[in-house]
């Protein structure tokens, strides 16, 4: 039996994206939503594929890793108050300025796809990227209800 999944939201202030993952790991582990490997999972897939994704209108990363490193299904949005480097996922040589990471917490690799998309359809419009950088959680919580019922269905 899985856990109904959760939403967070941490307002985090990096220079860079070892500090962010840092900062996201100690939360995360603080909430007993990952196991102790998910900072080395997530710095390693990082690495060998890039989630900075450019919208246009804004630029996201994506961080994610596999199933196992994750105890309770969710989604972190994460606002930084300083751009992070990202290397873009469609083009690894090229370096987006990120302020806002969303980390899906997914426990059914199944679910993964779904989650994702959800997500990307979301930052598609400009008007929820920035309600995602500046309202409350409660707010948030109900801009992410798509993407929290993407991963709604795990066991």
């Amino acid at each position: 039996m899985t856990d109904a999944p959760r939403f967070l939201v941490l307002d985090a202030d990096t220079a860079n994206q070892e500090d962010l993952y840092s900062v996201v790991n100690s939360h995360l582990l603080s909430q007993e939503a990952v196991h102790e490997t998910f900072l080395e999972a997530v710095s390693a897939r990082e690495l060998k594929y890039p989630t900075g994704l450019d919208f246009g209108h804004c630029q996201v990363a994506i961080p994610h890793i596999d199933p196992e490193h994750i105890i309770t299904p969710g989604v972190l949005v994460c606002r930084n108050a300083q751009p992070t480097p990202f290397h873009a996922m469609d083009d690894p040589e090229r370096t987006l300025d990120v302020r806002l990471t969303i980390w899906p917490l997914v426990t059914d690799p199944q679910n993964q796809t779904g989650m994702l998309g959800a997500v990307i359809a979301l930052l598609q419009e400009e008007t929820s990227y920035q309600r995602l950088l500046t309202e409350s959680p409660e707010k948030l919580e109900e801009l992410l209800a798509g993407v929290l019922a993407a991963i709604g269905s795990e066991d």
